[in-house]
């Protein structure tokens, strides 16, 4: 019986170090399973609602979303680029802004308490600064640009992001034009016995990542017009890359939407000190209205995941995949919260 046990440990043990090596690998799989669950949905909805054969609505939906993603990289991508670099631009000027309204404040606080002709005790920059280094736009674009080209370039031995990309669209093609034939295909590793649970256990895992992507786009579409609509009425700069931003940022849960508000924020503070307080407000209302008002009233059936595990997610899936992880960390929490419910069920 130890022998046996000592066995199954070395077995575990083997194929965690085989996922570990290949878990860049692994990463695009899971990519490519996400992106073919989106759209034979999306390709299943259009084949019940018009009834026309599966072949053409997958055609139907792999045109649109082709046509979708030309526009964006021919018509929105250039001037967004343009209008983002300005932003990372602006940033430095908005922290020295704060900089000085915060001791313009304690300058006041100074000569109330210790008397007109008394010396400012205090920098508060300088002393941020002497703790750690305050980057400079230079610095700041560098380092969103390093992150951009990570989410694209992982480590691996797969070649460069394009035929990474390549790569998984094809996949993903491949996936949706026969998915039960490859689900059957998974099933033969199974034993007989636990072969109806687990499909099962694929199916539910189907449901929830359907509820997930469906969720996830309304929830991206209402804050990034939210943004679009509150931004242009405070008259802030760039309104349309903010809005764009907060919409593509609002992917990644509880981080994206507090980076998504420093752009505009620091954008604010170069025109007087209010404003960057109301786009403060208006961002913190937005994520609220999009939580608990637009999101519970169109999806009464979504995907409720636990705070505890989106937060462990979001962490785990970062350290062993790096940026990409982070943006799959919410679809792989989806899938991980269904396996441990079945699992529950089942003992």
């Amino acid at each position: 019986m130890n022998n046996y046990l000592y066995f199954k440990f070395v077995v575990i043990l083997i194929a965690f170090l085989i996922i570990w090596t290949l878990r860049d690998f692994l990463l695009l799989i899971i990519c490519s399973l996400v992106i073919s669950n989106i759209v034979c949905n999306l390709s299943n909805q259009i084949q019940k609602k018009l009834k026309l054969p599966r072949l053409i609505s997958l055609f139907s939906v792999i045109s649109v979303i082709s046509f979708v993603i030309f526009t964006i990289l021919v018509i929105v991508l250039p001037p967004f680029i343009k209008e983002f670099n300005e932003i990372l631009g602006e940033i430095p000027n908005g922290l020295s802004k704060i900089n000085i309204l915060l001791n313009t404040n304690i300058n006041k606080f100074n000569a109330i308490y210790y008397g007109e002709e008394s010396e400012n005790f205090i920098d508060v920059f300088n002393l941020i600064n002497s703790i750690f280094a305050i980057p400079d736009g230079a610095n700041i674009a560098k380092a969103i640009q390093e992150s951009f080209m990570n989410l694209i370039n992982l480590a691996g031995n797969l070649g460069s992001g394009l035929i990474r990309i390549i790569f998984v669209l094809v996949v993903s093609l491949m996936i949706s034009i026969e998915p039960k034939q490859y689900k059957e295909n998974i099933l033969l590793i199974i034993p007989k016995n636990y072969r109806n649970k687990f499909r099962n256990i694929l199916d539910k895992c189907n449901i929830a990542l359907t509820n997930w992507s469906f969720s996830m786009v309304i929830s991206s579409l209402s804050v990034g017009l939210l943004s679009l609509i509150v931004l242009s009425i405070l008259d802030v700069k760039y309104v349309l890359s903010n809005a764009l931003i907060a919409m593509i940022l609002n992917i990644i849960p509880n981080i994206g939407p507090v980076i998504s508000g420093i752009f505009p924020i620091s954008i604010a503070l170069l025109d007087n000190f209010w404003k960057p307080l109301a786009v403060l407000g208006s961002y913190i209302l937005i994520q609220n209205i999009e939580s608990y008002i637009i999101m519970p009233s169109i999806m009464k059936k979504r995907t409720n995941l636990l705070p505890g595990l989106t937060l462990i997610s979001q962490f785990g899936f970062t350290f062993v995949f790096g940026p990409l992880g982070l943006i799959l960390s919410l679809p792989l929490a989806v899938v991980i919260q269904v396996l441990i419910k079945e699992s529950i069920n089942e003992s």
